[in-house]
């Protein structure tokens, strides 16, 4: 195997945990657990066991809510009262034995929460609004006491990560969820301190991460996941997002997962792009995590997620100093044991050719790949939304 693409695959300790190699499983929904309660399943468990056993260093869970009226998604998992610790004590069990790191995500949906899976209460944001951008939600603003109350209950969801065994914990700053919108002019328009000018509006985040390091000690390692820039025409920038992710890491923040953009910035900008090509246009936020990286240097672990597929680029990326970590998220839905393929010298680039179909599959159950499920059955056609 290629000197720097063995590198890849060695030991390394970053962002307050001892890795087996550099390659994470970055956040991400499937839709896995019970509806009501947030409970994770068996079904759930496999695939988060089945992810580990594939070879990954560490792996970010699909994002955990926070409060009673967070919830983002349906079948999202929940982390809003004392009575979930042992679901994150099944992850950890079904994660850790097999050698990789479990961090559990936390987030608050917010504006942009599917009205569908809204346990309790009205759905919320930074400021009030008619329609949301990607729902079409009616949006009521949130009270001082609201946002006083969320902050703790971030305090407490990070404690119950720690409780129940996980690595370490990351808190939600990107895609469009609610610590995003504080950063974006496009759902926070508010006049008191939360507002104004983006260093105001990032206040929040500083706040959430304070009382989230106070709950959990100074040791226990907290990340944040980053859309380092909104990727919209007179949205913040990256510059704007990297100067942000280095205020926390001197805040205390133990790793940054750089990504980028939201559902609301439109297809071709979204954190979930189409059609990314190996070797042509993956890790589309390369850029983002370099500003990043120059920034904290060695005080943090940086991450990079978007669009990676090959080795020899992810690589060719550790090389040139963009980042530390690599995450990857459609390509290990289509092949979860794709980091032992590599590992083992089979160095062809993953299967997944970033169509999104994996993410209409939610009715069926468990998020899966139609495309890869269809080729293993010798039945493989392309699907209309590829």
């Amino acid at each position: 195997m290629e000197k720097q693409i063995a590198r890849l695959f060695e030991p390394v300790e970053a962002g307050g945990i001892l890795f087996r190699n550099r390659l994470m499983r970055s956040a991400t929904w499937l839709a896995g657990c019970t509806e009501v309660s947030g409970e994770v399943t068996k079904l759930l468990l496999s695939r988060y066991a089945e992810l580990a056993a594939g070879g990954l260093g560490g792996v970010i869970s699909g994002y955990a809510n926070v409060s009673s009226d967070g919830r983002a998604q349906v079948r999202q998992m929940n982390i809003d009262t004392d009575e979930r610790i042992p679901d994150v004590q099944k992850l950890a069990g079904a994660v850790q034995p097999l050698g990789a790191r479990l961090i559990l995500q936390i987030a608050y949906g917010g504006a942009v929460s599917n009205p569908a899976a809204v346990r309790l209460g009205s759905i919320k944001g930074p400021s009030a609004m008619e329609k949301d951008p990607v729902f079409g939600n009616r949006v009521e603003v949130l009270t001082e006491s609201d946002i006083e109350r969320i902050i703790r209950d971030f305090a407490s969801a990070a404690r119950r990560a720690k409780e129940g065994g996980a690595d370490g914990v990351q808190l939600h700053g990107a895609h469009g969820y609610l610590l995003m919108q504080f950063l974006s002019a496009v759902f926070n328009r508010r006049t008191d301190r939360w507002g104004g000018d983006f260093d105001s509006r990032s206040s929040i985040l500083l706040a959430v991460q304070e009382e989230v390091k106070s709950a959990v000690g100074p040791d226990f390692p907290v990340w944040w996941k980053l859309s380092v820039s909104e990727e919209r025409d007179g949205g913040y920038t990256a510059e704007d997002g990297s100067r942000l992710a280095e205020r926390l890491v001197a805040a205390g923040a133990h790793g940054i997962e750089v990504s980028g953009g939201a559902r609301y910035v439109g297809v071709e900008r979204t954190n979930s792009r189409l059609g990314t090509r190996a070797g042509i246009d993956e890790g589309y936020f390369a850029a983002h995590a370099a500003m990043v990286k120059a920034r904290v240097r060695k005080r943090a672990a940086v991450a990079l997620v978007g669009g990676l597929k090959s080795p020899h680029t992810i690589a060719r990326f550790l090389e040139d100093g963009v980042a530390d970590l690599f995450s990857l998220c459609r390509p290990l839905i289509a092949e979860s044991d794709l980091v032992n393929r590599w590992a083992e010298g089979d160095l062809r680039p993953a299967e997944c050719i970033s169509c999104n179909a994996c993410f209409k599959t939610v009715s069926d159950g468990l998020i899966h790949c139609p495309v890869m499920k269809q080729l293993h059955e010798g039945t493989w056609e392309p699907l209309p939304e590829c």
